[in-house]
C-alpha cells in the first residue's frame, strides 16, 4: 500500500503540475484531488519541489518506456521504428508537459539544478537505447559508426521538435516534409 498511495501522490500531481506548473500547484491541491489530506503527502514527500522532482522523473521513466517499446515492435519495419520514435517528440507538449517544460526552462536558462539532473538522466537512456537499437539492427549493414552518432540522434531528434514548432511560424504545412527529410536523411546515413 505504501508504494501505491507514493504512485498515485505522483500521478495526481503530474496532473497538477502539468495543468497549473509548479508555482501554482498546491499541495492542497494534490491531496484534495486524492482525498488524502496533505499530511500524507508529507510523509512521502519533504516539500512541493522533491515531489515534482519524483514526478519528473516518473514522467521521464515512462517516456523511457515508450520508446522501448516503440524500438521493440517486432511488427514495424525500421524506417517505421524511427519514424515513431521521431512522432514521440513531435506530441511531447500534449503528452509529456512535464518533460517539454523542462527542456523549455533549460533552453531559458531557468531550470533547476535537480530538474537538469533528470533531464540529463532521460538524454543518457535515450542514448543507450539508441545505442542499443542501431547495434541490433544495423551493426551488420554499417562498417563503421562514430561513437557519438547515438547522442548526435537523440539530441538532433530533439532539435527537429523544437525546429518543427518553429518552422511553422514560417511555413504551417511544411513540419511532415521536414519530418521526412529527416527520417530519409538517417536511413541513408544509416545503410
Amino acid at each position: 500500500m505504501p508504494n501505491e498511495r507514493k504512485s498515485q501522490i505522483i500521478k495526481a500531481a503530474a496532473k497538477r503540475f502539468a495543468r497549473h506548473g509548479l508555482a501554482k500547484t498546491t499541495l492542497d491541491e494534490v491531496a484534495r484531488d486524492i482525498r488524502i489530506g496533505k499530511a500524507t503527502i508529507y510523509h512521502y514527500f519533504i516539500s512541493k519541489d522533491e515531489l515534482y522532482f519524483a514526478t519528473l522523473k516518473w514522467e521521464c521513466e515512462n517516456f523511457i518506456e515508450t520508446i522501448k517499446s516503440v524500438f521493440a515492435a517486432e511488427d514495424e519495419q525500421l524506417i517505421s521504428k524511427l519514424n515513431n520514435y521521431i512522432s514521440l517528440k513531435e506530441s511531447i507538449s500534449e503528452t509529456n508537459k512535464l518533460i517539454h517544460e523542462s527542456l523549455l526552462n533549460f533552453l531559458n536558462d531557468k531550470s533547476f539544478e535537480q530538474e537538469k539532473e533528470i533531464i540529463t538522466w532521460l538524454l543518457t537512456k535515450e542514448t543507450e537505447l539508441i545505442k542499443q537499437f542501431l547495434k541490433n539492427h544495423y551493426s551488420q549493414r554499417i562498417k563503421k559508426v562514430s561513437p557519438v552518432f547515438p547522442t548526435f540522434l537523440v539530441l538532433n531528434s530533439w532539435g527537429m521538435f523544437f525546429s518543427t514548432n518553429l518552422g511553422s511560424l514560417i511555413e504551417k504545412d511544411k513540419s511532415t516534409e521536414i519530418k521526412k527529410i529527416f527520417i530519409e536523411s538517417l536511413e541513408v546515413l544509416l545503410n
